[in-house]
């Protein structure tokens, strides 16, 4: 399907019978980022892997459509449309997504875009059109508002400033703000009552393990449904199923640390859990998105060099809330980094709205380091 205007641009479909067209979709960002001295290459091989209906789960059961705007034979943007069965099914609603948008700084290019997606996805049934997200909110997702004199952490977007203008001009609204803090091991400072609070959880029979590598399906699964119990009262949530949470967990496993990736537990059942990761963005951003021939030597070189972590997730169960087992996760996850030569952290995202959890990390000296959101507008 292309769309035409007056001018030279025209939007294509990326398909099976376009080749040419996804692999312009897939390598844009990469021209368009490359003075860039921020963002991190994604490796394209594992991007072309994410965008495959034969390795991502997610795509073999929802409709999703790729474009991207030519300026004659130059690609210019690209945007994907989304269909989110679970979320729509979960929330009883018509919310369809876009996501991968990037775009040079020409309102014309962005309103081509989403008239594109716009048109398809009202032919699917939607009222309304929300994202970025790069498929689910569980993915890549959300507009950096805030914060772009740093490379992102490991799963963070990353975009051009100009960015919020476009999709303002294109009748979106801000639907939901979200939050990076940091701290380093020098800033960090935790309340005094930890060690009574230790104690406590002690004498409730509420104890913290790390996840165990060599029972990896038993414990992941464990997560997957402690995320999905935890996280069923959040904004924007939707289920996410063992597969898709594992075709996920493929990309860093290599790189985790059975120490950072905590449950906690009452009376031997699960109660909740935390997830923090190295930031491995620190040794991809100059392999400049290729691996091979040589650069997975550069690689493993350089794991050493990585010195910072991203919290990405954490939820506990509604009834053990306001016990301090969060706290007592970031106790232990900054003990465990010490150990890894980790030194600096960021806790992201959280939600505007999540007040309990915006609270704790002020409690630790935690700093909000980026802004970031995701964008609405009703389709009529």
């Amino acid at each position: 399907m292309n769309h035409t205007n007056a001018d030279t641009f025209v939007i294509k479909e990326a398909n099976q019978h376009e080749s040419r067209v996804l692999k312009d979709f897939v390598r844009f960002p990469y021209r368009l980022y490359k003075d860039n001295p921020y963002w991190v290459p994604p490796l394209m091989g594992e991007e072309k892997r994410f965008l495959s209906r034969k390795h991502n789960p997610f795509l073999k059961k929802n409709p999703v459509v790729f474009y991207v705007c030519y300026r004659g034979e130059t690609p210019v943007g690209r945007i994907a449309g989304i269909i989110n069965k679970e979320h729509n099914n979960y929330h009883k609603d018509k919310t369809a997504f876009f996501g991968f948008f990037e775009s040079i700084d020409d309102e014309t290019v962005a309103e081509l875009l989403f008239q594109a997606v716009s048109q398809w996805v009202k032919e699917k049934g939607a009222d309304s059109l929300r994202g970025p997200t790069n498929f689910t909110i569980n993915d890549v997702s959300a507009v950096l508002l805030d914060g772009f004199d740093e490379t992102p952490f490991l799963m963070m977007p990353y975009n051009l400033a100009y960015y919020e203008e476009l999709y303002r001009k294109n009748g979106f609204d801000i639907a939901m703000r979200f939050f990076a803090y940091e701290v380093t091991q020098d800033t960090i400072k935790f309340p005094k009552l930890l060690d009574r609070l230790s104690k406590r959880l002690k004498n409730n029979d509420i104890q913290i393990r790390n996840i165990n590598f060599k029972q990896f399906d038993m414990d992941f699964k464990i997560i997957v449904d402690l995320f999905n119990r935890a996280w069923n009262k959040n904004w924007g949530f939707a289920p996410i199923s063992f597969q898709e949470a594992v075709e996920e967990f493929k990309k860093v496993k290599i790189f985790a640390r059975p120490d950072l990736i905590l449950i906690a537990e009452h009376k031997g059942e699960p109660a909740g859990f935390a997830l923090a990761l190295p930031d491995i963005n620190q040794v991809l951003k100059p392999l400049r998105g290729r691996l091979f021939p040589f650069n997975w030597l550069k690689l493993l070189w350089n794991l050493k060099k990585i010195d910072r972590i991203r919290v990405a997730l954490m939820g506990v169960l509604e009834e053990h809330r306001s016990k301090g087992i969060d706290l007592m996760f970031y106790k232990k996850i900054v003990d465990n980094s010490l150990r890894h030569d980790y030194y600096r952290a960021e806790l992201s995202w959280i939600l505007e709205n999540n007040h309990m959890m915006n609270r704790v990390l002020q409690h630790i000296n935690a700093k909000k380091s980026k802004v970031y959101a995701i964008f609405e507008k009703k389709l009529k």
